[in-house]
C-alpha cells in the first residue's frame, strides 16, 4: 500500500487478536465491503466444491 494508514483496529475475540489497518484510495474500483463480501462468497464457493468431492 502506498499511503500510510488513516487508522489502526486491535480487536481480541477469544484466544485470537486481530490487527487491521485501513486507508483511503482515490483509485479504488470496489469498496471494503464489496471487496470482503467477495472473499467470503469465493471461499465459500471452494468450500462447497471441497465438500462434493
Amino acid at each position: 500500500m502506498d499511503t500510510q494508514p488513516v487508522a489502526i483496529v486491535e480487536k481480541t475475540i477469544g484466544d485470537t487478536t486481530y490487527i487491521v489497518e485501513y486507508a483511503v484510495s482515490g483509485c479504488a474500483k470496489e469498496t471494503a465491503y464489496e471487496k470482503v463480501k467477495k472473499l467470503i462468497l469465493n471461499d465459500t464457493e471452494s468450500y462447497q466444491n471441497i465438500r462434493a468431492s
